[in-house]
């Protein structure tokens, strides 16, 4: 998820400037400095002006005069300015699709303010570190993306300012994803795990559907692992805490949850847990609906054939597919479970299982 940030300043001087010439060194700099932070709030204003009416060559020319002159200056009021400047001038370079001066400008603003303690600047950096492990990601530079969001969370991870608790909790969840996906599941499931621990309190929804993708992720790393209680807990978890929500993508999770907690039991040899209220939860959603009637079909296809129950489930979901449902279903422990069985009931359960997988092709 990209967050983008836009700061509009409004600073005005306590004092008006003087209208005589100053008469001695402090004056004088303290004259110098109301001139400085004018000219610095003057280019400001008018580069977020050519921002908003999409002029990016232009505004990127008047960001670029702004950071040469002030870049150095310990000005409070501009040292932020200097910071949105370079972070808006990162925005104009994506715009143009220059990746790489966007990066680096990202790279160049963490390098000068990661030690700032300035809110807005703060702000702004955390912001920075961000995006620069979203171009990681999207490049596929794996490694890079690691060393971007553990350089955020060692920053970050404790601060007090909620504004940056989104960007936190949004670390957490892509780098859960990352270990997993890079087949480390053991780090996936410590990220997971911190992400809900300091999170789940949260009301914004937003943190709320990142928690519960983090449990659906724990779960199915936890079962990876061999964790099968610890990955059933986790699925459980999600339906105790979730069932009444109306949020569309939380009560898709909570079918998810039921159904990959049913399939998780099949392949154990665990009581699959069908129930009424089970079935009216995923029947609020059509994918979980879809998974729940096959998994009943197929629990039942290990104690006889069930080709024409089978057959109306298909014809029923015939205009579903995993690619059109952004569905990427793991087989691996079905197939090895159907492995163990033997005929008719292998037959049986194999006829269910490559019915299920024509909607992945």
């Amino acid at each position: 998820m990209r967050i983008l940030f836009i700061l509009v300043f409004s600073l005005f001087l306590t004092t008006s400037l003087m209208s005589s010439t100053p008469n001695t060194t402090k004056e004088l700099d303290i004259f110098k400095d109301k001139i400085a932070l004018q000219n610095a709030q003057n280019m400001f204003g008018k580069a977020l002006d050519l921002y908003y009416a999409n002029k990016t060559d232009e505004m990127i020319s008047v960001y670029v005069k702004l950071i040469s002159e002030f870049e150095n200056s310990t000005n409070e009021e501009i040292r932020v300015m200097i910071a949105q400047s370079m972070f808006n001038l990162a925005l104009g370079y994506k715009k143009k699709n220059d990746i790489k001066t966007e990066r680096n400008l990202y790279e160049r603003i963490v390098s000068k303010f990661i030690d700032s303690d300035d809110k807005n600047i703060e702000f702004i950096t955390a912001n920075s570190l961000f995006n620069q492990g979203i171009i990681a990601y999207e490049a596929n530079d794996t490694k890079s993306e690691i060393e971007i969001y553990q350089k955020f969370l060692d920053r970050f991870e404790n601060t007090n300012d909620e504004n940056i608790h989104i960007f936190i909790a949004s670390v957490m969840e892509i780098l859960g994803y990352t270990y997993d996906r890079s087949g480390n599941e053991g780090k996936a499931i410590d990220i997971y795990n911190k992400l809900i621990y300091k999170f789940e309190n949260s009301q914004n929804d937003y943190m709320q559907n990142l928690i519960v993708g983090a449990l659906l992720n724990l779960g199915v790393n936890y079962i990876e692992i061999g964790k099968i209680k610890e990955g059933l807990t986790s699925y459980q978890k999600i339906i105790n805490q979730f069932k009444n929500a109306t949020n569309p993508y939380m009560v898709q999770s909570v079918g998810v949850a039921i159904a990959n907690k049913i399939e998780v039991e099949i392949c154990n040899d665990i009581k699959p847990s069908f129930s009424d209220e089970n079935e009216e939860l995923t029947d609020k959603s059509e994918y979980p609906t879809f998974m729940y009637e096959f998994l009943q079909i197929l629990h039942a296809a290990t104690k006889e054939e069930q080709t024409e129950r089978l057959n109306l489930w298909q014809n029923k979901y015939s205009h579903l597919s995993f690619k059109n449902l952004n569905v990427d279903f793991d087989f691996s422990d079905l197939d090895k479970w159907v492995e163990k069985l033997e005929n008719p009931k292998k037959n049986w359960v194999k006829e269910c299982l490559d019915a299920l997988k024509k909607f992945a092709d």
